[in-house]
């Protein structure tokens, strides 16, 4: 029923207009308002036309019609046990009316992404449209998907084999690529995973691809302690150590459960990035070799050493633990493993030296991170940490154009940023589509809490089929209820005969229950964006079949069979120079410089400093032989 206060205004008005009409001669049609038209009646109506036809009775009748109408209309609304449906034809149009615009303007909070791509053709001359300038003419194909509002963030839920990477991910990619705007993929199965479908397509669109995905021949080098302004950048150290201890507990490491030791870790991994920037070496190796040092012996050298008071405040929390050596021999143990693991002959070239990833992307630039499988405990918090800071560079920055980041099977990496890029960053260019299997594996990576965060931070939603309830529970959930109308038949039998009787029942129901979306086969899912919306509603919910059309598999099949020359040309491009034992010296030569060794027994400082300055010749006469041994290698 309507509310007493819109009954009230309802009523009131439908007053005035009597009132009104009560108020005005009956010849006011004839002279204040000028002549009513003139309706031929039969000549048995004339005296009702003479009676009725005038602007007093009109008023009346249409008072009451309106307020019939509106009682009508809100007795409707209030009425409804429940109001979830499907998107219809106005839902749809006022998607794709926000979808040509934010592809024209080209805004970096405002990205449209689509499955099966229109027709987009750029116009000689861009014609303002109200406070749109149109750039292209866009023709939709009768498959087209459009995808708008992306800076709002996508999830994807989807099981393996449900098709949410070939039927969505995969396409999308696609859309940000013929747009023509920097992109960065995380490849979880690489090399043959995303990284085979787009590079080379890209690659053919005019795109700078690189490639990070330590252990293989032809990646990029990160140097993460490029990232550090100087040894006194305590933020950017701590950035960097929360993200390389969180993904090392995700992988298995020791200290994930206590919270304790898990801060204690980030302190201690902070204060070691910040002692190797202050060194000739700034990378991961000169962090494992000041690890190597014992604690006792590691807390004395750093207090006798002549280091800024900001490098020694990072050391303070390790310090304060000398008087328990379990404790801090566990905790300087743990992070020493870290590093150690990152000690190969495979890994330890990417993350040494200058760093030759692009760290800020723009026009048509693809970054991809591929995950070594056979290592991904190693890898993983190295691709997690580094794609971190990257997308941080890149949101920090005023940006003119939208920054797209694809995280295919999210719950792999720990991203302890995510919710606040997705809540935060949308202003700033982040769009952030996510891909995970189902809401278990979610929470199993991220916590409860922190899940239900991600998914209330992506407005834009597809949800395959989970292979399992409870997210189905979930979803089905989230829809909502929709009311049935039936018709209940009745029969009763008494004394005077037999009597029918029918009436109406108004239930509600699931929209889609959890044994539907269960149901659902590959490439069937249920399709959430704010952009489907009518005047009073958004979000509204499609149910798809999504087909992918020939133009699309086509550019797939240029991304598969481009690959392999793609590859041998970053092989030959990213030629690295290998760590040899005299890098390892040189580095723990460089740090007795830095903390220098208490004396021998029996040894003066004097002495001790002349074997130091001894072995650093060694070294300086070895990497002299070794550049001439190149260079004359180049002249032959």
């Amino acid at each position: 029923m309507p509310s007493l206060v819109s009954t009230k205004v309802l009523l009131s008005f439908t007053a005035l207009l009597v009132s009104l009409s009560m108020m005005l001669p009956a010849h006011a049609s004839k002279s204040s308002f000028g002549s009513l038209p003139d309706i031929k009646v039969p000549r048995w109506a004339e005296s009702y036309k003479k009676q009725y036809w005038n602007l007093p009775t009109l008023l009346m009748l249409a008072g009451g019609g309106a307020a019939a109408w509106w009682l009508l209309r809100e007795s409707d609304k209030k009425g409804k046990l429940a109001t979830a449906r499907w998107s219809g034809a106005v839902e749809k149009q006022a998607a794709r009316k926000t979808a040509f615009q934010q592809i024209n303007e080209r805004r970096r909070d405002g990205l449209t992404t689509w499955v099966n791509a229109p027709t987009i053709t750029p116009l000689p001359q861009p014609v303002k449209k109200g406070k749109v300038v149109k750039q292209f003419k866009i023709k939709l194909q009768p498959s087209t998907l459009l995808i708008p509002d992306g800076q709002r963030g996508t999830a994807v839920c989807g099981a393996p084999g449900s098709g949410k990477t070939f039927s969505v991910i995969d396409p999308m990619i696609r859309s940000v690529i013929d747009q023509g705007f920097p992109l960065l993929v995380y490849d979880f199965k690489f090399p043959g995973g995303q990284a085979e479908v787009h590079a080379a397509y890209a690659r053919k669109k005019g795109y700078d691809v690189r490639i990070f995905a330590p252990g293989f021949e032809g990646t990029e080098s990160c140097n993460l302690l490029d990232f550090m302004k100087s040894p006194e950048d305590a933020e950017t150290a701590g950035q960097i150590a929360k993200v390389l201890n969180k993904n090392f507990s995700l992988s298995g490491g020791k200290g994930g459960d206590d919270p304790f030791f898990q801060m204690s870790g980030d302190q201690l991994i902070k204060a070691v990035l910040q002692l190797a920037k202050k060194t000739n070496h700034p990378d991961f190796l000169m962090c494992q070799k000041i690890l190597s040092i014992d604690p006792s012996e590691l807390i004395d050298r750093v207090k006798a050493a002549d280091l800024s008071p900001w490098i020694k405040v990072s050391w303070e929390q390790f310090m304060s633990m000398r008087q328990s050596e379990k404790t801090s021999a566990s905790v300087a143990a743990t992070a020493s493993l870290m590093f150690t693991n990152f000690v190969s002959p495979d890994i330890l070239p990417c993350l040494c030296g200058e760093s030759t990833i692009p760290l800020d992307l723009n026009g048509k630039q693809m970054l991809i991170f591929g995950m070594d499988q056979n290592r991904r405990d190693i890898i993983g918090p190295i691709l997690a940490t580094v794609l971190h800071m990257i997308v941080v560079r890149n949101i920090a920055r005023k940006r003119e154009t939208p920054f797209p980041v694809f995280l295919d099977e999210l719950p792999t990496i720990a991203l302890p940023s995510l919710v606040n890029w997705l809540n935060e960053s949308r202003s700033a260019g982040f769009c952030g589509v996510l891909g995970y299997q189902n809401m278990t594996q979610l929470e199993k990576a991220y916590g409860k809490e922190v899940s239900r965060a991600i998914l209330s931070g992506c407005n834009t939603k597809f949800v395959f089929n989970p292979g399992e309830y409870e997210s189905a529970e979930y979803f089905s959930k989230y829809l909502g209820d929709e009311e049935v109308h039936f018709k209940q038949k009745s029969r009763s039998t008494g004394k005077s005969g037999n009597s029918k009787s029918t009436s109406d029942q108004d239930r509600t129901k699931k929209i889609i229950a959890p044994d539907e979306i269960l149901k659902l086969p590959s490439g069937s899912c249920i399709f959430i964006n704010p952009a489907y919306s009518n005047k009073t509603e958004a979000n509204i919910p499609l149910k798809l079949r999504i087909r992918i059309g020939k133009s699309e598999m086509e550019k797939r099949a240029i991304g598969e069979q481009g690959f392999e020359k793609l590859i041998k040309r970053l092989k030959k491009k990213t030629k690295k120079r290998g760590i040899t034992v005299d890098d390892i010296r040189a580095r723990e030569v460089e740090l007795n410089r830095v903390i220098p060794a208490p004396p021998k027994e029996g040894e003066s400082n004097q002495t001790n400093n002349n074997r130091v300055a001894s072995t650093l010749a060694e070294l300086m006469q070895s990497a002299a032989k070794e550049f001439d041994a190149v260079d004359e290698f180049e002249t032959v």
